[in-house]
């Protein structure tokens, strides 16, 4: 739910900014650029969480990898995960077979593809990505404390926003 005040209020000043139709040298300059920096200190935030990230036996990087292999419930073939997580085949391979060696995922045989094995979740790897989930949401609802529940989901709603552009101007 918006504040109206507040949202309604930043929206005017966007659709007001859009509708002026600068040209793209006056966009770089008051939007992307400024924005281009915050991003900077973002990705400067998420390096130092990882440091900082102590808990549990798997680096909050490949946590994320983890969570595709339960989303992707019934298991899932290694191309699809390196898909579903952006990344390529080789790099997917060297985690997976170090998350095998520390217990956390196992490969199953396809039973339609005996070349081919389904890669799930242990009881172990569960935990692990539970206990990692548990320490990143309280990271989370400590910064977020102070915001409010409209605030939250504006931002939520603005990020994936920005996720699909980003992701629809990568694959063009």
């Amino acid at each position: 739910m918006l504040v109206p005040g507040k949202y309604l209020s930043l929206a005017g000043r966007y659709l007001s900014f859009a509708a002026q139709a600068q040209p793209m040298e006056d966009f770089v300059e008051t939007a992307v650029a400024p924005l281009r920096e915050e991003l900077r200190a973002l990705l400067k935030v998420v390096r130092l969480v990882k440091q900082r990230q102590q808990h549990g036996r798997v680096p909050l990087g490949a946590i994320g990898m983890l969570g595709a292999i339960e989303r992707l419930a019934g298991g899932c073939h290694l191309k699809e995960l390196a898909a579903t997580c952006a990344l390529d085949q080789s790099t997917t391979s060297r985690a997976v077979s170090a998350f095998v060696q520390a217990g956390l995922v196992r490969r199953v045989a396809d039973p339609n593809d005996g070349r081919a094995s389904f890669l799930e979740l242990t009881d172990e790897g569960r935990t692990a990505l539970r206990e990692s989930n548990e320490w990143y949401d309280a990271l989370l609802a400590d910064a977020l404390r102070d915001w409010t529940r409209a605030d939250i989901e504006l931002f939520g709603a603005l990020l994936r926003r920005f996720a699909q552009s980003l992701l629809t101007e990568a694959n063009r």
